[in-house]
């Protein structure tokens, strides 16, 4: 086997190694929230989030430090980290109840309020933040993050926003096998379009209203071809674990990681600087954790459209995906048709077509598919969504009527 064959075989072999051998409803949750102060400005790292995840670090076993700089918390039942812009992120383990969830994210608010309360910060879930500008914000010290900056700057026009200026509800789920996998990697890509639309929580960009429907996808559009947006063989009859590490192995590596060397190596691909070195778990791991397509796949699928959003909605959010992965709702559509969904829905929202039908009974459908597939105690936490889709409004809009009510 020569050094080609073999570092796809490890990538593969990462992947597939995820298998749990049989069907998990359990879904993972990340959410990150921007860090605001008593001005409505991002609070930066450096005398700012950093106070805070330093204060954090009594309550949590394991520290991550980058360049002597604290950035990252871990417990057993949740990570804390932190984004390019200094957006902490909480990722709470995977879990077949929803009310865990909530209890986890419960904890994590009791322990990080009274901190935030003694600097006038307060934690702000939104899809892009709501006054700061992107070339304003600061990015955290972190190597990857310089090298990835300055590389998106030569591929693409909006990498300085997702970086500094972007804040997303991330849902993973499990898969069974690498039929399984395949079978839900596919679904999950076909409704993501939909997805980002019922989750568009983004009003602001830049200081100034968007006008246009979920910001995330008009900013994710134009980073980085290459490893954002629809996997390209997604939807290909062969389409397998080995299919998406070729995905990986065949693109831009960005950088390189070598214990605590990090090399710069722009757009060369990855399989031109491992052409005569095997790579191991730990390269492999790097290697997926750099890529940032719609849906994600590592040990997890990962499932990246939704906006930040106040928690309810993430709750109702993590029990929509569940409850679609366990009913057998189904589209059959082309790679083209997927992209062509994404940009009318940026023009048009609920009213877009998307395939061959409006957006907004698609969603309807989607989420009647989840409601009907899960017990009585799901249905619950659901029912914030469903009642925005049933209205046909986004989130944003939602939450924008309810804070002029003085509900929110």
């Amino acid at each position: 086997m020569d050094i080609y064959d073999n570092n796809i075989n490890v990538l593969t072999n990462y992947i597939a190694d995820g298998s749990k051998g049989c069907n998990s409803n359990a879904v993972g949750v990340e959410l990150e929230h921007f860090v605001i102060d008593k001005n409505g400005d991002c609070v930066p790292y450096i005398n700012g989030v950093e106070n805070i995840i330093e204060q954090l670090a009594q309550n949590f076993p394991k520290h991550v430090y980058s360049e002597g700089f604290l950035i990252g918390l871990s417990c057993d039942k949740y990570n804390i980290t932190l984004e390019p812009g200094a957006q902490i992120e909480i990722s709470i383990k995977p879990t077949e109840n929803i009310c865990e969830i909530e209890n986890i994210y419960g904890e994590f608010l009791s322990v990080i309020n009274p901190i935030l309360d003694k600097y006038s910060y307060r934690l702000t879930t939104l899809g892009y933040m709501p006054k700061s500008k992107a070339k304003d914000i600061s990015l955290i010290p972190k190597k990857r993050y310089e090298y990835m900056n300055k590389y998106f700057k030569s591929v693409g026009t909006r990498g300085i926003n997702m970086m500094r200026g972007t804040a997303s509800a991330q849902v993973s789920i499990d898969f069974a096998n690498e039929k399984d996998c395949v079978q839900k990697f596919k679904k999950a890509n076909i409704i993501s379009p939909i997805l980002s639309l019922i989750c568009d929580n983004a009003p602001v960009f830049e200081g100034k209203p968007f006008l246009g429907n979920t910001l995330r996808t008009y900013i994710w559009n134009d980073v980085d071809n290459d490893r954002c947006g629809i996997v390209p063989t997604v939807l290909d009859s062969d389409f397998s674990f080995k299919k998406y590490a070729e995905y990986i192995y065949n693109s831009p590596a960005i950088l390189t990681v070598n214990g605590d060397d990090i090399e710069f190596t722009a757009d060369k691909k990855i399989c031109d600087i491992y052409k005569d070195t095997p790579i191991d778990e730990s390269i492999a791991e790097h290697l997926l954790s750099m890529f940032f397509p719609d849906v994600r796949l590592k040990k997890y699928i990962e499932i990246r459209p939704a906006d930040s959003m106040p928690i309810k909605y993430v709750l109702a959010y993590a029990t929509l995906i569940k409850g679609i992965f366990m009913s057998d709702f189904s589209l059959d559509v082309s790679l083209s048709a997927i992209t062509q969904a994404k940009n009318n829905i940026i023009l048009k929202g609920y009213n877009a077509e998307v395939y061959g039908t409006d957006a907004h009974t698609l969603a309807m459908k989607l989420c009647s598919a989840a409601y009907n597939a899960l017990d009585s105690s799901d249905r619950e936490y659901l029912l914030p969504l469903k009642q925005i889709i049933d209205n046909k409004q986004t989130l944003k809009e939602t939450i924008n009527l309810a804070k002029g009510r003085g509900i929110l």
